[in-house]
């Protein structure tokens, strides 16, 4: 099984740092929880273009400072050892070695790393035969899941809503590796493997 892993919001904690960064750039005060919108920019009040220069601003910040996700490491390993597991992130190529590093400080393990450059992952999910994507965008999970990809999404403010089709909302690393391994066995025996 070929499962693909988003990084920001899933693996890197980048949503609590972002927040952090915003409050401070702008003089406010939001929580986590007030940012319920994956369009952040909308809940500060502000545009996408200033939105873009903040970004720009503060780029290896956002990209080198964030914390990991709790338990995050240790579930990668795990899935690695088992299945093929390629990171895809909306990063820009740009970011690569930046990216890279970050993944070398908390020992994240993986076999492929792409940084595509845009939030739309149905055609890099499609040509590497995904079988199952991890995100934490509502919109990036249900454009993937309709490629007949299921989804697992991490539950974050910003991503609440019905999940169509086949999409799983999990709180937790835990939660994302069993739900992983209920679809692998699922898998199995729909291609008549013996468990």
């Amino acid at each position: 099984m070929h499962i693909g892993i988003d990084i920001d919001g899933v693996i890197a904690n980048t949503f609590h740092l972002l927040v952090q960064e915003l409050n401070a750039y702008f003089g406010v005060n939001n929580a986590l929880e007030d940012i319920d919108d994956y369009d952040i920019y909308k809940v500060y009040g502000i545009g996408p273009e200033e939105l873009k220069q903040f970004t720009l601003n503060k780029e290896n910040i956002l990209i080198s400072g964030p914390d990991i996700i709790p338990d995050a490491d240790y579930y990668l390993k795990l899935l690695v050892s088992m299945y093929e597991v390629s990171l895809i992130s909306a990063r820009q190529e740009k970011y690569f070695h930046l990216t890279k590093q970050w993944m070398e400080k908390y020992n994240i393990p993986y076999h492929r790393l792409i940084l595509w450059g845009q939030h739309d992952k149905r055609e890099v999910c499609v040509r590497l035969g995904v079988n199952l994507f991890v995100e934490d965008s509502l919109r990036n999970a249900v454009q993937i899941n309709a490629c007949n990809i299921p989804v697992i999404l991490f539950n974050a403010p910003y991503n609440q809503g019905d999940l169509p089709g086949e999409i799983w909302r999990c709180h937790s690393w835990l939660e994302i590796y069993q739900v992983i391994d209920q679809v692998a066995r699922l898998k199995k025996v729909a291609a008549g493997v013996e468990l």
